[in-house]
Parts: structure tokens; C-alpha cells; sequence
């Protein structure tokens, strides 16, 4: 039986309609929910959409929705968020101990990347870093981020702890918002839970938290990158990230972040170097990149620091940097030696 072009043509489309929704689409993505902590109850309350907050009985404070250079329920002077208007910051008037903490689903065979912004302010220096989170236990005064198995006790420092992404080193001093992350690919395939705990029993504890994200994708974060910074430029190098079967790598974006807050200095181009300018003199930054595909955006690289100096260079060239500039040069040195044979034989045939 002959069929008639719209029945073929009907049946072309319905198979496609049937692989676009057995095949799932690729895709750079986001899994953290409301890392920047913009959605919230309002400024100076204890609720964050997409965060579980817990308190040990009897605690006082929590993790406040600070916003400004003011933090949430005491009248102290602490650095802005670096990202967006509010972050989340615990304050108290007392002793406690609080978290806040998320469960993320990691995709399996992709990579993935956990960063953020953290600040530390302390009353009371050095930290006081028991292995437990119980307030009652004299002197802790300490500050975290980890990474956990969901079954585990929203307080738990032991087995239950699977890595951790930031632990408050001591010291009192304010030294703005610094950047975090750690590799999270060897979790993929398994829900993993993100926690963030402070205990305080000394004197105020002010932990802030931003810019949280963990990105999933099929292309693998740059490594090796270099920085050389002259004036207020900063220019960063790198290898380049492959393609896989289901991303296209289409080029890069490299960003900034000042040491202590302020606002983050972003430049993109389509292979290294990548210069990103408009950095504000005396001022230290933490700088990454990450490849652009054509599904997203891919993990970043592992920050690297660069001084606030206006003149100098921050880390060594990698090694495939130095190869590349060899090839450059043994380039033109070819085509020097062409060119002067060239003039040579047009002026011996004259």
C-alpha cells in the first residue's frame, strides 16, 4: 500500500518527539537551591527557601538573612555579601550551636564543582575546634562547611562527615569573604548533603556564607591556570577544556573576586589568555575560569590568588604554556630563514 507524504511525514515526526523524550538533553546545571540565600523570610530572619535550619536546644541565635555591612541582630560592623543583596550570617546573643544544610542529587557521569564565599569574624580568637558540635562542651568556638551522608545526625564530626569543604583556620581579624570549593565528582550518582555549622560558647561568632553553587557538568573544570597581573589587569591563562559527545566547548569565562567583597570582574574569550580588566588597585582577588559550552556553563577551576600588587605576577606558566611559546617562535624563525633566502635569490638573479 502506498502511503500517502503526510502520513510519512506525520509518522517522521512522531519518532523524533518519541527520541527527544526517551533521551534525556544534556545539560550545565545548577544544583544548589538559593545558594545566594536571596530568597528568605526577610532581612534579619532565620529562614532560607530551600535550606533545613537546626538549632541545639537551648541555643541562642542562629543563621540570620544579613544584608549591608551591619550584621543581622547585633550592632557590629562586618563585610557586605559579595553576591546579591543578602547572605547568610549566624549572630547571636548567647551560646549555641546552628546549621543550615541542603541535600543535592549528583548526577551520575557527570563532573561536578562545589564553591562559595565565606567570612569569619570572631570576638574571641584563637578557634576552639573539639570534635563535636555541642555548645556545652568549653571552650568550642568554631566554624564549618562539610560535606555528608544524609543519614547521618545534622551535628555529626565523624563517620558521618564525607569531606570537608572549609574549616575556620583561628584568628580573630576580619579578612573579608574568601573563596571555597572543592571537587565533588567522586559523589556523582548519589545524593550527598551540604551543611554549614557554627558553635559559639566563648563570645559572638559572625560566619557568613554566599555565592554557594555546585555545578554539574559533562566537560571537565580547567587546571593549571596562570595569572600575571600588571596595574588593573589580570591576565589569566590555561589549557583548553575538551569537548565531549554531548557539550561543544564554544569558550571560556574567567572571574575575579575581591578579597573582602565587593563586586566580581568577569571576561570571556573563545581560548587562553583571557585578560580581565577594571581590578581595583592594592586590592588581592581570587580569580577561575570555566568552560562555556553549548548547554552552559561548566565547573570552575580551583581558584587561584593573585596580590594586590599593581606589577606583579601571581603564578609560574605552566608547562604547556612555554611549549606553545617555543612552536610560536621556531614559526617565525622559519619564516625569517624563507623570506631572506627569497630576497637573497631575487637579488642573485638580477
Amino acid at each position: 500500500m502506498t502511503r500517502h507524504p503526510h502520513y510519512r511525514l506525520g509518522s517522521s515526526i512522531a519518532l523524533l518527539m518519541l527520541a527527544c523524550t526517551l533521551t534525556p538533553l544534556a545539560r550545565a546545571a545548577e544544583l544548589v537551591v538559593n545558594g545566594g540565600f536571596e530568597q528568605n523570610a526577610g532581612a534579619g530572619s532565620l529562614v532560607f527557601t530551600g535550606w533545613q535550619a537546626m538549632s541545639q536546644p537551648g541555643s541562642q541565635g542562629g543563621f540570620y538573612a544579613q544584608q549591608g555591612t551591619q550584621s543581622a541582630l547585633t550592632p557590629v560592623t562586618v563585610a557586605a555579601p559579595p553576591q546579591g543583596t543578602f547572605a547568610a550570617m549566624s549572630d547571636q546573643p548567647g551560646p549555641g550551636s546552628h546549621a543550615l544544610y541542603q541535600d543535592i542529587a549528583i548526577p551520575a557521569g557527570k563532573s561536578a564543582t562545589l564553591s562559595a564565599q565565606v567570612y569569619l569574624q570572631s570576638a574571641a580568637p584563637p578557634s576552639a575546634a573539639p570534635a563535636t558540635l555541642d555548645f556545652l562542651t568549653v571552650p568550642n568556638q568554631q566554624a564549618r562547611i562539610d560535606i555528608m551522608d544524609p543519614a547521618a545526625a545534622w551535628n555529626d564530626v565523624g563517620a558521618g562527615v564525607l569531606a570537608n569543604v572549609f574549616q575556620w583556620p583561628g584568628g580573630a581579624a576580619a579578612s573579608g569573604y574568601q573563596s571555597v570549593q572543592l571537587d565533588v565528582t567522586p559523589y556523582a550518582g548519589r545524593t550527598i548533603r551540604l551543611r554549614l555549622a557554627e558553635v559559639d560558647n566563648r563570645q559572638s561568632l559572625f560566619f557568613g556564607v554566599d555565592a554557594i553553587s555546585v555545578i554539574s557538568s559533562d566537560v571537565t573544570p580547567p587546571t593549571s591556570v596562570g595569572a600575571v597581573r600588571q596595574g588593573n589587569t589580570v591576565t589569566l591563562t590555561f589549557p583548553p577544556v575538551a569537548s565531549t559527545p554531548t557539550e561543544t566547548v564554544t569558550g571560556y569565562q574567567a572571574s575575579c573576586v575581591p578579597v573582602g567583597g565587593g563586586d566580581t570582574v568577569t571576561a570571556t574569550g573563545t581560548q587562553s589568555p583571557i585578560a580581565v580588566s577594571g581590578l581595583v588597585a592594592g586590592t588581592s582577588y581570587t580569580c577561575t575560569v570555566a568552560a562555556q559550552t553549548n548547554v552552559g556553563t561548566g565547573p570552575s577551576s580551583p581558584p587561584i590568588s593573585v596580590p594586590g600588587s599593581t606589577t606583579a605576577a601571581a603564578a609560574a606558566v605552566p608547562a604547556w604554556s612555554f611549549a606553545s611559546t617555543l612552536l610560536a617562535s621556531l614559526l617565525m624563525l622559519g619564516c625569517l630563514f624563507l623570506g631572506s633566502r627569497g630576497r637573497a635569490v631575487r637579488l642573485l638573479r638580477r
